[in-house]
Order: structure tokens, then sequence, then C-alpha cells
């Protein structure tokens, strides 16, 4: 009769388990080594960049366009319109138009996130969509036939 013997299996559990805590044990004492060696070596001096104030004392400081640059709204002139429309931040971001006139215009009001609109919706409260056209949007205060208002997109390239 014949008769097969089973090798018993020997598990690699605590070879690894040796090797892991081995490992770690060598990071601790090279941590610690780094960490006291740092101690004794003096900081190293950064460069320090020089303020030039005498420089920079006759340059004037426009404090709009600082103000622009920090997110201020851009100032409105007075002899572009009303008071109406300085109450309103109109930004032009898109338009997408027809040869018969109709399409949308992507708009944002007052900083918000941009929507589009169709001719005749409501814009900001008391301003509709009166038309598009060509990379242009035109409004007008609500219950005028004629548009005050024509935003155009940046030429290409700029």
């Amino acid at each position: 009769m014949l008769q097969v013997l089973r090798t018993p299996t020997k598990s690699m559990a605590p070879a690894l388990c040796a090797l892991g805590l081995g490992a770690l044990a060598a990071y601790g004492a090279v941590s610690w080594f780094l960490q006291i060696q740092s101690l004794s070596v003096p900081v190293s001096m950064a460069p320090v960049a020089q303020n030039n104030t005498a420089a920079m004392a006759g340059l004037p400081v426009d404090s709009g366009r600082v103000a622009q640059a920090l997110g201020a709204p851009a100032p409105v002139d007075a002899q572009s319109g009303s008071a109406a429309v300085a109450s309103h931040q109109w930004a032009l971001m898109g338009v997408v138009a027809g040869a018969s006139g109709k399409g949308s215009a992507l708009l944002a009001v007052d900083g918000q996130a941009p929507k589009a609109y169709l001719p005749g919706q409501v814009v900001a409260p008391g301003w509709v969509l009166h038309s598009v056209g060509h990379r242009l949007a035109r409004l007008a205060p609500e219950g005028q036939a004629e548009a005050s208002v024509t935003l155009e997109l940046p030429k290409l390239g700029q």
C-alpha cells in the first residue's frame, strides 16, 4: 500500500511580523538620530528681500485699481446712463444667436453664477434681455421697447 505523507506547511506570518518590527525599529532609530543631529546644526540664514521704500515713495497708488484687483466692482462712468444701470454689474459670458435674431445669452448679474436667458426674460429686477446678436446682447428696462444697454464679448485674440 502506498501512503502519501503531507509535509507540514510553514506559516509566513511570524517572519513577516519580525520583518515589520525590524523595519519599524530601524525607522525609529534613524528618525531619532536625524532629530538629534538637527539640533546641533545652526539655523541657515535665508536671504531676505530688501524693502526699497525710498525708490517707491514717488510712485502714486491708484486705490481704485487696487480695489478692482482685490475683487471690487469696476466704477461706472457718470456718462454711461442712469443710476439704475449703475446698480447692476453685467457680464456677458457667451451668446448663441441665429440669423433670425433668435438665440440666448449667458449672463452673470451682480457677480452671481452665469445663467442662460432668452430674449424677453427678466435678467434682473426691472431689466429684460431685449435681443441678441453676433457677439452681443442688448438689455432694456422692463416695459421699454428700446434697448438701453449693449454688452459685447471681447474680440478674439484679446
